[in-house]
């Protein structure tokens, strides 16, 4: 079975060295085993557990979280309905900040619409109106701030 040393694992998840040697000291990947030599030696089925890490990562989930997760999954079948749990709780969280984000792009959008038509018409008081309406909504309570 093929080994893969800390510099592939690094080009292969586009994730730094020192990130990896930092989730090893932490005991992410205390399932890294060494050669004689001393050097990490990765295996395949390690890349899919370092690419579950990262993805939590990358979703906010808190390295202590993702431990815990490991663990989990270290103990076996009987902790699946535990992880699914953090999955589905995981995906919630997700799921409200693409809403949030979506919510900004809608406002980055209408800069960009507004900054078109200023430059067009050399003015930037072309969306007077547009921001008059929206304020009034906003302290009526008709809209929301985004």
């Amino acid at each position: 079975m093929k080994k893969y040393q800390i510099k592939d694992v690094s080009d292969l998840l586009g994730v730094s060295t020192y990130t990896l040697r930092y989730y090893e000291k932490i005991g992410l990947l205390n399932f890294v085993k060494r050669n004689k030599s001393g050097v990490r030696e990765f295996e395949a089925s390690d890349l899919i557990t370092i690419n579950t890490i990262i993805c939590l990562k990358q979703t906010g989930m808190p390295l202590k979280e993702i431990k815990k997760y490991l663990k989990l999954v270290g103990e076996g079948i009987d902790t699946a309905e535990q992880r699914k749990a953090m999955f589905l709780q995981q995906r919630q969280k997700v799921t409200e900040e693409i809403a949030a984000l979506k919510k900004s792009m809608k406002i980055i959008d209408r800069k960009i619409n507004f900054y078109d038509e200023a430059i067009k018409e050399q003015s930037l008081d072309v969306c007077r109106d547009d921001r008059k309406k929206w304020l009034e909504g906003i302290l009526a309570g008709k809209e929301k701030v985004q």
